[in-house]
């Protein structure tokens, strides 16, 4: 997740994916019987708009995943669900992350759209960026509720501990300092799954983790008493974006409409929630 690394995350059966689907159908069709007669009908494209889009990610759980064949994911839903309000058909395909930025800069690469992207100068340079973001993302420490005093509230608290790190995940500057001065050491292991098993089972003091991934995580895994520490170590918001064109900046603006009007209208917290279920308690 931009700024991010690869994962893949846990494994999660398709089954878990039919409830929140049929949640934002529920939404979707109270949303449509509440709509003047005029507007039921789904309408065509917007002018200057492409009628198709193929979007590309990393397997990131819970973003974006590959469940038996089919795309599905947090920020899918999003873009599912805003795209058939502009009337464009989207597809998704994924792409290493690696591979996905080196072919978003060159001139003749093979992707036009992309998600979801921090935004940086370099990059603006031939990426359109909108103004809405797509999602925040925030980099947060999760630990034990109930762990011996005294208890882990705040990043000086971890002095002397092991904090678990998904292999290649980049380290915010706090942890990453702390690290070099000596004050905690860091446990590389495969996966966020593994992290917090690991921190259940008091083999690692605390786990550092992108806040949704972590939040979706302890819900999978179905582990009690694993909370968030506040405030997160770092912020930064991630967008859709596309190459760089004549039709681009009318394409991103469209994109922010639906975004503002998705979140004014509930749809963004309605398929967050059935993803990542109630927020995890703070220590």
């Amino acid at each position: 997740m931009q700024q991010k690394t690869t994962g893949n995350g846990a494994a999660v059966p398709f089954s878990t994916w039919l409830r929140p689907r049929a949640w934002l159908a529920a939404f979707a069709a109270t949303a449509l019987l509440a709509m003047p007669a005029s507007k039921a009908v789904a309408a065509s494209t917007e002018a200057g708009l492409p009628g198709r889009l193929v979007c590309h990610d990393d397997l990131f759980a819970p973003y974006f995943m590959q469940i038996q064949g089919r795309i599905e994911g947090l920020n899918v839903d999003v873009l599912r669900e805003a795209a058939a309000r502009l009337g464009i058909a989207i597809e998704f395909r994924a792409m290493p992350w690696r591979r996905l930025k080196s072919e978003l800069a060159r001139p003749q690469g093979t992707v036009d759209c992309a998600f979801a992207m921090s935004r940086t100068p370099a990059r603006e340079q031939y990426l359109e960026f909108g103004k809405v973001p797509l999602q925040p993302t925030e980099y947060a420490l999760f630990v034990r509720q109930a762990d011996t005093l005294p208890a882990v509230g705040k990043l000086d608290d971890l002095a002397g501990k092991v904090i678990g790190v998904r292999g290649g995940f980049r380290l915010p500057e706090a942890i990453a300092a702390g690290v070099a001065q000596g004050r905690w050491s860091i446990a590389d292991v495969p996966t966020d799954a593994a992290n917090f098993q690991k921190l259940a089972l008091r083999r690692i003091d605390a786990v550092l983790a992108d806040g949704v991934v972590g939040q979706y995580t302890v819900k999978q895994l179905k582990l009690q008493g694993i909370v968030r520490v506040a405030p997160p170590l770092a912020r930064f918001d991630t967008y859709i974006v596309f190459r760089k064109n004549t039709g681009s900046p009318a394409l991103a603006a469209a994109f922010d409409r639906v975004f503002r009007r998705m979140r004014q209208d509930g749809s963004f917290t309605l398929i967050t929630s059935a993803y990542l279920g109630a927020p995890l308690l703070e220590p």
